[in-house]
């Protein structure tokens, strides 16, 4: 595709480059939006609304070049490649303009004013910036999304899982999938790239939808955020199925407040503000329409959403939904659940733990039967499925002292992580957090509460970045003495709670090992606050006796701490490993679910 090409597309109106599907950028809005400078400065020489505009470059470096690739990053720039110069909490790319002409870039998309420089620039309102410049990838890219049938999963908790559980249906009838979230990129035939970010800037995205496809995927599950969703990320990706998971507070720093935060996910259904609706044009697994909604039904914002998408949408839960499931059985072997739909029955035993994985596994067979596949291969594949990992994620081999790491940041998700384990009946229930730096301060002290309903809390760093992690702990500490719990200076070797003075006296009341009730309703637990995470996991697995479970939460499937702006090696699970193998209550491996 020429320079010139590439702008009379942006320009053209819905259907009419005759490719059967729409452009993300028709519309009078968005055509009246764009502007071209040509290279050397000067005011905007055309409009792009006119698809007849010229390229032309002053500097004679380029003429109408040929392109290769979009990409955000001017190191990657280079002859037939344009450069998206959007605006960081820490950089402006504009600023690296200059570098990437050095690189000899094509052309770049920012934001007005103009940077000036010798290469035309297409000037994009900042509000619009993300969307235009993920349209000229998708079409640089050779509009790869028209050969894939795409599974878009959105929520504040479950996505990463629902991925994994999609691609294992997926899988199952035959299908190659590739995967796009939280913990990478993964392609047929077993290569993985690392994820920059849950969903990538446009430019990534679409590299990585193309390569992809290159490598005979014929489908995608991708997780979809709220902060794609709400700055384009997206342009005119269009999904054949969306999943909503579920919404409880989270990124309000971003987002600002709840409602804002609930239209962000709703915009994956309802064409995240551009010309495609939910739906795509890629080949149908199960040979049914496109344009399906699968919303979790017991959920507050999801029957909210189903209410406004109308009868097309299909809703699944445990209480509502025409995707009905029953749990059955939940233990430290796994769960247990019926599944009835008008599309068919089916029964599923998995290693996977707790309620919150039962709504999981519900959405992944939702999203199956929907997409037309048979119940029995749908619950075949789920029978067999393991979860993501970091995801309530066994550490350790010895069943008297459970170790689970889960990726739990969240108020909500915390919550549910520990109502999860506490129906594995343990004998105590140890719960580790911490709260991440320049993130929303409101929910810290909404985490030590959701803590709280463990009999142990120890309160630590999670990736603190360029706060204070005392800090940080003070806001978190409030919802842990607001629910009630006691705070020791430390535990015994017995693994009871110290008194002032270093003596343990450990009672079920501040504690000790009886029956388990929860601090967070019962005022009952106690705890403690270490700021060095890897000591905080130390004293996790030493304190614990046989019959108790630890539950390592905040990190999951990451394998680093940001502190100040340094990324330092930091495994949750690697830690917890060596942690329980020196107290003598692990051999030395461990497993996903």
């Amino acid at each position: 595709m020429l320079l010139s090409e590439l702008i009379g597309r942006l320009a053209l109106p819905p259907d009419a480059a005759g490719s059967g599907g729409p452009d993300a950028l028709a519309g009078p809005r968005s055509r009246a939006a764009i502007e071209l400078v040509p290279g050397g400065g000067g005011p905007p020489a055309a409009s792009v609304n006119d698809p007849a505009a010229s390229v032309t470059d002053p500097a004679g470096a380029s003429g109408d070049p040929e392109l290769l690739g979009v990409t955000e990053d001017s190191r990657e720039t280079g002859p037939g490649w344009i450069f998206c110069a959007f605006r960081g909490a820490s950089s402006d790319g504009r600023d690296f303009v200059p570098q990437a002409e050095r690189n000899g870039c094509a052309a770049t998309i920012c934001a007005p004013p103009d940077p000036g420089g010798a290469r035309p620039r297409i000037l994009v309102p900042e509000a619009r910036l993300r969307e235009v410049a993920s349209e000229a990838a998708r079409l640089v890219c050779g509009e790869p999304d028209r050969r894939l049938y795409k599974i878009g999963v959105t929520g504040t908790n479950g996505k990463t899982t629902v991925c994994a559980l999609a691609e294992a249906v997926l899988l199952a009838a035959g299908r190659r999938p590739g995967v796009l979230g939280t913990t990478g990129f993964r392609f047929p035939g077993g290569e993985t790239r690392e994820a920059p970010n849950t969903t990538p800037e446009g430019p990534l995205l679409w590299r990585t939808l193309r390569d992809m496809a290159d490598a005979g995927a014929d489908c995608v599950a991708m997780e979809v955020s709220s902060h794609a969703l709400a700055l384009g990320r997206l342009g005119s990706l269009g999904f054949d199925i969306c999943v909503f998971t579920n919404l409880s507070r989270d990124h309000l720093d971003f987002h600002g407040d709840m409602e804002s935060y609930f239209q962000a996910k709703r915009l994956l259904f309802t064409g995240a503000g551009t010309a495609v609706p939910v739906g795509g044009a890629g080949g149908k697994p199960g040979d049914v329409p496109a344009r399906r909604a699968v919303i979790n039904a017991d959920d507050p914002y999801g029957r909210r959403l189903l209410s406004e998408l109308g009868p097309d949408a299909v809703g699944f839960g445990f209480g509502d939904g025409r995707v009905r499931g029953t749990l059955r059985g939940s233990s430290r072997e796994g769960l247990a659940l019926g599944v009835v739909s008008p599309w068919g029955a089916m029964e599923i035993r998995s290693r996977l733990l707790g309620r919150f994985n039962a709504e999981n596994l519900l959405a992944a067979a939702a999203l199956g039967l929907v997409a037309g596949f048979p119940a029995e291969l749908v619950g075949r594949a789920l029978n067999g499925a393991g979860g993501a990992p970091g995801r309530l994620s066994r550490v350790g081999t010895d069943a008297g002292y459970l170790a689970l790491v889960d990726y739990a940041h969240s108020p909500g998700a915390i919550e549910a992580a520990v109502a999860a384990v506490r129906e594995l009946a343990p004998a105590r229930l140890i719960v580790l957090f911490g709260c991440g730096g320049d993130r929303d301060r409101g929910k810290r002290p909404m985490m030590g509460r959701a803590a709280a309903g463990g009999d142990v809390a120890i309160l630590t760093s999670d990736n603190p970045r360029t706060e204070d992690p005392d800090a940080i702990m003070d806001e978190a500490e409030r919802g842990l003495a607001e629910a009630g719990l006691a705070r020791v200076p430390g535990f015994g070797p017995d693994g009871m709670p110290a008194a002032e003075g270093g003596a343990s006296g450990g009672s079920p009341a501040n504690g000790g090992r009886a029956a388990s009730g929860g601090g967070a309703t019962g005022g009952t637990g106690v705890y403690l606050r270490e700021p060095d995470r890897g000591k905080a996991i130390a004293l996790g697995a030493g304190i614990m006796g046989r019959g108790d479970i630890l539950l390592v939460c905040g990190k999951g499937h990451e394998d680093y701490q940001i502190v100040g702006r340094e990324k330092r090696h930091f495994d949750d699970s690697e830690v917890t490993l060596a942690a329980l193998k020196a107290a003598g209550k692990s051999s030395w491996r461990h497993r996903n679910p």
